[in-house]
């Protein structure tokens, strides 16, 4: 879920270093720009770009850190949350 929402803002966040790094000058004027122009230009299914990498990564980390979370609490003699 976290993933739908981060999304987003993680391409307009990368869009931006990389135009700052490209030495490109007025691509964007800022982030809400970018999103606007992505938008336009490739739809709303552009600002998922690299989506399915975001949750690659997250995926399986929150799973893990989940049953941990829950093994610990087992073995402190806490309930299950």
């Amino acid at each position: 879920m976290s993933t739908l929402i981060t999304a987003p803002m993680d391409m307009v966040k990368t869009r931006l270093m990389l135009q700052r790094e490209s030495k490109r000058d007025g691509a964007y004027k800022n982030g809400f720009h970018c999103a606007y122009k992505v938008l336009i230009t490739e739809g709303p299914r552009g600002l998922y770009k690299g989506g399915f990498a975001i949750f690659a990564r997250l995926g399986p980390q929150t799973t893990i850190t989940f049953v941990l979370c829950e093994k610990l609490r087992e073995l402190a003699g806490l309930k299950a949350i």
